[in-house]
């Protein structure tokens, strides 16, 4: 019974932060929502405050990775364009998945310990492609801050067009498909020590 109530905590305020936004959203709502007695403190046996609350409900949104940023999986790939087509796709993919909780990131950007929550999550993904990046030939032996520069070299243009497309912005030049054609193609090369 205990985890179902939580579930439902969590559920009823994710629905009330999107509609509403995180400040405007009271407890006692919440706990309505949920089906619960408001203000009666069943939310408290679960939660430790509405803010903790939101930060568990925005790691399990954004740390839910896809299948493809199973880095282990993609060795069996064993070809460098091919994890970088794969990753670039689950980018892709995450990106339309938290959609509709821009609104809701932005303002949690601006409550103490929000910033917190995104660059964990931020920080899990970097070392795992720092580790990604390290087993390939280019990667080998550098020193962590020249992988990291590395990592962000290879997907900053990739997560740069997803973020314009996301935001509604037209690139008329700009196709996907060449996009990510020659963006794997070029890395794959350089990663591999061809390039």
């Amino acid at each position: 019974m205990t985890v179902k109530t939580r579930e439902r905590i969590k559920q009823a305020a994710l629905t009330l932060f999107l509609e509403q936004g995180f400040s405007k959203t009271s407890i006692g709502a919440i706990e309505k929502a949920a089906g619960l007695a408001p203000r009666a403190g069943a939310f408290y046996r679960h939660y430790e405050s509405k803010g903790a609350l939101l930060g568990e409900i925005m790691r399990s949104q954004v740390s839910e990775t896809p299948e493809g940023f199973d880095f282990d999986g993609l060795k069996s790939l064993g070809d460098t364009r091919a994890e970088l087509v794969v990753i670039a796709q689950n980018y892709e993919k995450a990106v339309a998945r938290q959609a509709p909780f821009a609104r809701l990131i932005e303002e949690i950007r601006l409550l103490e310990g929000g910033r917190e929550a995104e660059n964990d999550v931020n920080a899990q993904m970097l070392h795992a492609l720092m580790e990604w990046a390290a087993a390939k030939p280019r990667g080998r032996g550098l020193a962590r801050q020249r992988l990291a520069a590395l990592v962000m070299n290879i997907f900053g243009a990739w997560l740069f067009y997803l973020g314009k497309v996301q935001g509604g912005v037209t690139l008329d030049d700009v196709d996907r498909d060449v996009l990510l054609d020659e963006w794997a193609t070029f890395w794959a090369k350089t990663l591999d020590g061809d390039g």
